[in-house]
């Protein structure tokens, strides 16, 4: 997601289409809240990445998801917690999904 070309590929991703390797998390507010998603998403953020494809991004759904994802950006910025990298992770609007290659699905459970 991300990116502008329609039906991108691993490829074209990689070599800087405006694409990101990206995780949709589809979830029931009556289960778990966006904010606490947020919170688990900076439990695992691990700072910049060093090639395009893995930028880090929020991508939101609405405006109060928004709010709340620019709120969480700043909060990590102030904790110092990532030090002394910065926090670079724009928040944009949901765009245009496009499911990875088939050799990309499900990476991790072909794997271990």
């Amino acid at each position: 997601t991300g990116g502008t070309k329609e039906n991108p590929t691993y490829s074209s991703v990689c070599q800087g289409d405006g694409h990101t390797e990206a995780v949709r998390v589809e979830f029931d507010p009556a289960q778990i809240s966006y904010q606490e998603l947020l919170d688990c998403y900076w439990d695992q953020y691990v700072g910049p990445a060093a090639k395009c494809q893995y930028r880090s991004a929020i991508w939101v759904t609405d405006e109060e998801q928004k709010k709340l994802a620019e709120e969480s950006v700043q909060q990590a910025q102030a904790s110092g917690k990532y030090d002394p990298l910065p926090v670079r992770v724009p928040v944009e609007p949901a765009a245009e999904w496009y499911d990875a290659e088939d050799g990309h699905q499900h990476r991790l459970k072909k794997v271990w």
